[in-house]
């Protein structure tokens, strides 16, 4: 989208993080909706995340649990400069994630039974069961290298505001900027390339978009129009990473963070419950358990973007 600039004379932008702070939580919706009229303009396809917490990065739970189980390190916090460039970091990273999704833990028998007979992706399927269900992750090293979006702010403004103390905050992503990132081939061969490339000594590239027209339906990921970003540069946050594609693209803006103002946890519950956004719609089957993926679950086609 063309860089889209605050509505609001009110709305204070942070030069150094680029972060937009609103006064209020009205004023927080103005500029979403601003946000949407600039991208609508120019036909760009605006995905949204939410964070209950402004400090934290951009970064998928693989690499958080590497921060804070390995390093010891704040996952708000991100890698220092002389690790970012440091090819054994990148090499550490890639392996491990390699070694869990190519050899301890894989689609199960019925899985891939499943995938055969609908065409679905089951390595995908897996990761993406474990980002909407991390209890069933059987490892102590949690989690994939998926972040979830969703394609409505309603649903990050939830998430945003889920036990929330502080002040939270708002991703607005232009997924029509990023340029042709959009998956179009299977998790394993995706995952050979990033072994050749480490082999190789080079970066495993942008940030990839997963939203596959023919995915298991579970009603959690439907009701919170769930697509998936995979984090493939993993020294680097989605934050940065586009920001940095940005500094080549100086006609368009990728990505958007606005702060969800502190004392506004009240206003910002009222405004979703009066659109029927809880708990229970977030999470349809919290008291009936999802069909396990060791059933056969249901397909259905979802609609591309």
């Amino acid at each position: 989208m063309r860089h889209p600039k605050p509505r609001l004379a009110t709305t204070q932008v942070n030069q150094r993080t680029g972060e937009w702070w609103p006064a209020t939580f009205e004023e927080v919706v103005v500029e979403l909706e601003n946000i949407a009229e600039a991208a609508a303009a120019n036909d760009s396809l605006l995905l949204y995340r939410g964070h209950a917490d402004r400090r934290w990065r951009l970064d998928s739970t693989f690499v958080r649990e590497f921060k804070q189980r390995l390093l010891q390190m704040e996952p708000t916090l991100g890698f220092a400069e002389q690790l970012r460039r440091c090819g054994d970091l990148n090499c550490t990273l890639t392996s491990l994630l390699l070694l869990k999704f190519g050899s301890l833990v894989g689609p199960s028998t019925e899985l891939i039974k499943v995938a055969e007979k609908h065409g679905v992706d089951p390595l995908f399927e897996l990761m993406k069961r474990y980002q909407q269900y991390p209890e069933e992750d059987p490892l102590p090293f949690k989690g994939t290298n998926l972040l979830d979006w969703s394609r409505s702010q309603d649903v990050a403004l939830y998430f945003a505001n889920d036990r929330r103390s502080d002040a939270g905050a708002i991703f607005v992503c232009d997924a029509s900027a990023t340029g042709k990132t959009l998956q179009i081939i299977t998790v394993a061969e995706i995952l050979s390339k990033v072994r050749d490339q480490m082999l190789a000594g080079t970066a495993n590239g942008a940030p990839l978009l997963f939203s596959p027209k023919q995915q298991i339906a579970y009603a959690r990921a439907k009701n919170q129009q769930a697509v998936y970003f995979a984090q493939m540069e993993l020294r680097l946050d989605l934050l940065e990473q586009w920001r940095l594609q940005e500094r080549f693209q100086p006609d368009s803006t990728i990505i958007v963070k606005l702060v969800l103002p502190e004392r506004s946890t009240e206003q910002c519950a009222a405004y979703l419950a009066s659109k029927g956004v809880n708990a229970d719609h977030m999470f349809p089957d919290l008291q009936n358990k999802a069909q396990p993926i060791t059933q056969t679950p249901q397909c259905e086609a979802l609609d591309q973007l």
